[in-house]
C-alpha cells in the first residue's frame, strides 16, 4: 500500500459530521492497522540515530531496516528512485558499511540500544 502516508493524514482529519462515526472509526482502525508494518519506525525517528545522517537519511535507513527496495522507499517518502539512491550510497559511506544488511543491521542495532528499558 503506498498510500499509506495519506491514509494517516485523512483518519488524523477532523470530519465534523461529514462521516459516519461508524466510518470514521473504520478510517481510523484501518490507519492503525498498517502503522505498525509500514511507517512506524520512521515516524519513530524524531531526530537522526547518528549525528552523520540527515533526517532523511535517518527515514530512508529505516525503510531499509524494514526490507524495503529503493523503489518502494521512493513511494513512500515520495522520492525519485535515484535520490533513493543516492541517499543509500551517502549512509553506507558515512556508516563505513559494505551493503545494504549491514546498514539494517546498524538501524537495528542502534534501536534497540535507544528503547527505554533495554540494556546496551
Amino acid at each position: 500500500m503506498w498510500a499509506v502516508p495519506l491514509l494517516l493524514q485523512i483518519a488524523a482529519e477532523d470530519w465534523g459530521g461529514l462521516l459516519d462515526a461508524a466510518d470514521v472509526a473504520r478510517l481510523r482502525g484501518w490507519a492503525e492497522g498498517v502503522r505498525p508494518a509500514t511507517v512506524a519506525g520512521v515516524e519513530s525517528i524524531a531526530a537522526p540515530l547518528d549525528e552523520r545522517l540527515s533526517q532523511r537519511e535517518a527515514e530512508v535507513i529505516a525503510q531499509i531496516a524494514a526490507g524495503a527496495s529503493n523503489k518502494h522507499i521512493a513511494r513512500a517518502l515520495d522520492l525519485s528512485p535515484h535520490t533513493v539512491k543516492r541517499h543509500v550510497a551517502n549512509i553506507l559511506d558515512k556508516l563505513g558499511l559494505n551493503s545494504r544488511g549491514q546498514a539494517a543491521a546498524w538501524w537495528r542495532d542502534r534501536q534497540a540500544s535507544t528503547r527505554p528499558g533495554t540494556l546496551a
